[in-house]
């Protein structure tokens, strides 16, 4: 259950609704395996309508199950919504969305005790999403170059982390470089206009503008520094939620299995839907592990972020860490791929 007696609730009310969904979720989880074996049991029924929101590249899975018709076949209707990964996450908090995907800055600047929610899976991790792009012709050739430089970023997001990591591992401190804050929309025309020197984004965004800089532009990449993760969030004390959970799941590990097994059709069905150039896409999928999973080391993922929020991402949240162990529900996710769950909760 989410209400430890470590981990109080604001309210008696946050705390029943999520005792009634748990048990619930037990009763659902129980008999989902051998009644959801397969994905349609040969009786007509109604599909049920579900809203998925999702940022940026993390919509690959949802994409693919969408277009395969895997979410149809297991009886739901289901529409995307792509939008910044902190709206998608927000909107599922606001019950606008059944579902988020989005990355771990929303989640840990969200504070369950007022809003409850739930951690479902992961779709993908990315351990090179993020990159620096600057004005070659404003003098900067090598990271070192930055010193003294404006760099754009929107705070608290995950190329506000990345850019701090970048700065560490080059031996930047934190007084050198000029860090503006700014929406993400407004990075590209602020670059353009000479307001900075550079910013630090996505790849999609990054590399566009590094095409249209062209040798006036350098592009700073560091594998490995930042990893991401596409986390799948839901509301389980939302009845309809709580309902089609395994429907999702299942509809998710199929997309993943279609993935495996023919990647360049599966590629093709993303590039398509999302409009996205062949070989952008490509770089996403070289780079990405595209899985649905539930393993301990997200947990970490997650106290990592909360802590740099807390000390350099400028943004408010909780004024404790959560613990964000007590807010998954593993059972859905075991019912149906068990050997992709190693979450071992305390």
């Amino acid at each position: 259950m989410f209400c430890y007696s470590s981990y109080s609730c604001l309210s008696q009310a946050a705390c029943h609704r999520f005792v009634v969904a748990s048990l619930v979720l037990l009763t659902m989880v129980s008999g989902c395996k051998q009644k959801d074996e397969t994905p349609s049991s040969g009786v007509p029924v109604v599909p049920i309508a579900v809203t998925i929101c999702h940022g940026s590249v993390t919509d690959i899975l949802p994409r693919i199950a969408l277009e395969q018709g895997y979410f149809a076949e297991e009886g739901l209707t289901v529409t995307l919504k792509d939008l910044d990964g902190k709206l998608a996450f927000d909107g599922m908090l606001k019950g606008e969305c059944n579902f988020a995907v989005s990355g771990a800055p929303p989640i840990v600047l969200a504070d369950p005790k007022v809003t409850p929610f739930a951690i479902l899976a992961t779709l993908l991790s990315d351990d090179d999403s993020t990159r620096i792009v600057a004005r070659r012709d404003h003098g900067i050739a090598t990271p070192q170059d930055l010193k003294g430089k404006r760099i754009g970023v929107k705070k608290g997001v995950n190329g506000h982390l990345f850019l701090d990591l970048f700065m560490m591992k080059h031996g930047l401190a934190q007084n050198e470089v000029y860090q503006v804050f700014m929406d993400s929309d407004k990075l590209q025309s602020a670059l353009a206009n000479d307001e900075i020197d550079g910013f630090s984004m996505t790849n999609k965004m990054a590399n566009a503008t590094a095409r249209t800089l062209g040798d006036k532009g350098v592009v700073f990449a560091e594998p490995g520094l930042n990893t991401i993760h596409a986390i799948l969030t839901t509301r389980l004390d939302i009845p309809l939620n709580l309902q089609v959970v395994s429907r999702v799941l299942k509809a998710m590990v199929r997309a993943e299995q279609y993935a495996k097994r023919e990647p360049a059709a599966a590629k093709g069905v993303v590039a398509k839907a999302a409009a996205l150039p062949a070989q952008e896409l490509e770089e996403i999928w070289s780079r990405s592990t595209i899985e649905v999973a539930l393993a301990n080391p997200l947990f970490v993922h997650l106290e990592d972020q909360y802590r740099w929020q807390m000390e350099r991402g400028g943004s408010p949240g909780p004024a404790t860490m959560p613990n964000y162990l007590g807010l998954v529900f593993p059972e859905y996710l075991r019912a149906i791929k068990p050997d992709a769950v190693s979450v071992a909760k305390r």
